[in-house]
């Protein structure tokens, strides 16, 4: 029985920056699930992602964003991005599009989303942030399950 006890807490104190990890991820999703959506400035994104309108969607990129498709990442102009989304809404036309988490620190916002697109499961995390002209996308990241 001693041996045993042992050997878990050894496991445990090897793993601890595991353990450490995992709870600091439980509290800030139990935080961002708490929220919900309850940050406006995700509700027209939210909307124009659902709609597949990538002409409205860039309207709330800085003028260059980050885009992550399907672990492809790209740093682009607005009007670069623009493109890029609208070839994806061609090839994956959004059928539906919710906002699952939501977290905030002072200028910076992210959401958590899940979208089903041309017949697939994309997860969608969108990180926004003011830089003292309003909340604009930084990062869109859609990553397929």
């Amino acid at each position: 029985m001693t041996l045993y006890l042992q050997t878990k807490m050894s496991f445990l104190h090897r793993n601890k920056r595991l353990w450490t990890v995992l709870v600091l991820l439980f509290f800030v999703l139990f935080r961002a699930g708490a929220q919900g959506n309850a940050d406006a400035v995700f509700v027209p994104i939210a909307k124009y992602l659902y709609e597949g309108d990538a002409a409205k969607l860039s309207a709330w990129f800085f003028d260059n964003v980050e885009l992550s498709i399907d672990s492809n990442e790209y740093v682009m102009s607005r009007k670069q991005a623009f493109q890029m989304m609208t070839s994806f809404f061609e090839q994956y036309v959004p059928e539906s599009f919710t906002i699952d988490h939501g977290a905030s620190r002072s200028i910076v916002k992210c959401a958590v989303g899940k979208m089903v697109a041309g017949g697939e499961y994309f997860d969608v995390f969108i990180f926004v942030s003011n830089r003292g002209d309003g909340y604009k996308i930084q990062k869109l990241m859609f990553q397929k399950n």
